[in-house]
């Protein structure tokens, strides 16, 4: 069973992440009082938004739902421990993480879930799973939204140095338990997605925050397109990237823009031009050496080398894992999104296990995640019937 969190070392700990989260920008523009039990949402683009979240409801005492995985890694694992929060398989159905949640709240508790379930690596949320309406309406308890607005710009997902500016973080009451008893899940999810929506980059462009400019290397392995020429590869340097092919330069400003556009948008460019791709060509595959990593014990290792390819029905492993030669098979039809870090891996989760792909291409996991999801997208659009007009619909109609 997993208990609140022991306030003496919750207060004191917490306390110090507090002030931590003061000297690296954050202020809180917008608060209210938070009623017991509840649940806590939160956007969800940058490592440090546990520490946000923590100081924002401090000293309130907050179970977070983590992915399991973080809990086989040795840097992670001790503070998951010593906050007691509660492990979820992500992106499946996972009872023991709910029935755990539940339990806390039973017993006045908080529960801070992030409901991307992954960070927004591009700066702009992500679409939650429905899985999060049914879960606030079965807990019938208060709902409080916790919004971090620019941790994407002071802590970017995509390396380890900080470029220092403010984040803006506001809390507000979401939905109560009479709402939640009155609302449909449809309704419930709609309020929840708008809510938690917040795209980065149009934010600062009209606000105009500046954060001090780092060395800005791997960059490049999430916008790897070059705008001008469509070459794949960019060369970062400095604050620059640039295309070895047309020698075209995009700089990373202050406002976080490279070359006067949001990472958001350089995102999406290449986004819709890996599936302009992809729809013509039927035959589109991707496919690349991988080294397989598992769970092991209490942590994670290296457990087979082989090949990972992708196509339109399937991501298909065939290598060795713990000295076997294997063949794993896993839907793109069950896989919506493919979590990465950046530059080095991406991750299938199924069946309480996590598999994760290392490849050396350091382009390729960002190519792998924009493909895998759009053939998500195709399989599980649902077909439209075209009705067709009727034999008169061409003549001039009645005034």
């Amino acid at each position: 069973m997993i208990k609140r969190p022991n306030p003496f070392l919750w207060v004191p700990l917490a306390g110090i992440l507090k002030i931590s989260a003061y000297f690296q920008g954050d202020r809180i523009v917008e608060k209210v009082k938070i009623k017991h039990p509840s649940i806590l949402l939160s956007n969800h683009t940058s490592f440090n938004d546990y520490v946000f979240t923590t100081a924002a409801v401090y000293p309130h005492r907050v179970n977070y739902m983590a992915a399991a995985k973080m809990f086989h890694e040795p840097a992670r694992r001790p503070f998951l421990k010593l906050s007691r929060a509660i492990p979820k398989c992500a992106f499946q159905a996972d009872l023991r993480s709910v029935v755990s949640a539940f339990e806390v709240l039973k017993h006045k508790g908080i529960v801070g879930i992030f409901p991307e379930g992954q960070i927004a690596y591009h700066g702009t949320s992500l679409r939650p799973p429905f899985s999060i309406a049914k879960f606030l309406k079965k807990a019938g308890v208060d709902v409080y939204l916790v919004q971090h607005k620019n941790v994407f710009l002071m802590a970017p997902p995509w390396t380890t140095k900080t470029f220092k500016g403010p984040v803006f973080t506001t809390v507000r009451h979401l939905l109560t338990p009479e709402q939640l008893k009155t609302m449909d899940e449809q309704a419930i999810f709609d309020v929840v997605d708008q809510a938690l929506h917040f795209n980065t980059g149009e934010y600062n462009h009209e606000h105009k925050h500046h954060y001090q400019v780092q060395d800005i290397a791997n960059l490049e392995n999430l916008i790897y397109e070059c705008p001008k020429c469509g070459h794949d590869g960019l060369v970062a340097e400095g604050h620059v990237l640039t295309c070895p092919n047309c020698h075209h330069e995009m700089a990373y400003d202050e406002y976080g823009e490279l070359g006067g556009q949001s990472i958001y948008e350089h995102y999406e460019r290449q986004r819709k031009a890996l599936e302009k791709k992809i729809d013509a060509d039927p035959a589109y595959q991707l496919s690349s050496p991988v080294t397989l990593v598992r769970y092991k014990g209490k942590g994670l290792a290296p457990s087979g080398e082989g090949v990972l390819t992708l196509d339109r029905e399937a991501y298909v492993y065939t290598g060795t894992d713990k000295g076997q030669q294997v063949t794993y098979k896993f839907n793109t039809k069950t896989v919506e999104y493919l979590p990465t870090d950046i530059g080095q891996d991406v991750q299938i989760y199924d069946s309480y296990e996590v598999y994760q792909f290392y490849m050396k291409d350091k382009i390729l996991p960002t190519v792998f995640c924009i493909a895998g999801e759009y053939f998500y997208q195709l399989k599980t659009a649902k077909t439209v019937v075209k009705i067709p007009p009727p034999s008169d619909a061409n003549k001039e109609p009645c005034l």
